[in-house]
């Protein structure tokens, strides 16, 4: 073989692979084709109560906080895989960001009487949008 004839076997080779090297990438996700996929965010308000048997109730800032905090979310994959847990604010409610896809957010701590008639509720994020999902919360005190 000439110097040009080994020259031109050595391009067509090397073409050949990354041409398979390309065809392999594109069809696995390895080379992305658009813009990255960016997270979504689920967020609401949640509303609990009531939280005394009789009215008016008075309550403190840290005895509301402490309410919330004794009733997180879960939120789950559709299989039962919890991917995340939250608790809202009384005041700003929640927000949590989450990767593209279907969720279900439940009542993680469900105690006795009561409970949601929002919850369990299913959501489905697209990348970069804001999905609401306001939650009350009944607790049974009468």
């Amino acid at each position: 073989m000439t110097g040009m004839q080994t020259s031109r076997a050595l391009f067509i080779m090397v073409l050949v692979l990354v041409t398979i090297a390309v065809a392999v990438a594109l069809n696995s996700g390895g080379i992305p084709t658009g813009p990255a996929a960016a997270n979504a965010t689920l967020t609401g308000n949640v509303s609990i109560g009531p939280l005394c048997p009789v009215e008016p109730c008075t309550l403190s800032h840290d005895q509301l906080v402490a309410a919330y905090s004794a009733r997180p979310l879960s939120i789950a994959l559709p299989g039962g895989a919890v991917v995340d847990t939250v608790i809202a604010d009384p005041e700003t409610g929640y927000a949590v960001s989450l990767k593209p896809g279907t969720y279900t957010v439940a009542d993680m701590r469900h105690q006795g009487i009561g409970g949601s008639r929002d919850l369990p509720a299913t959501v489905t994020l697209r990348s970069g949008e804001t999905v609401w999902l306001n939650i009350s919360i009944d607790t049974g005190i009468r």
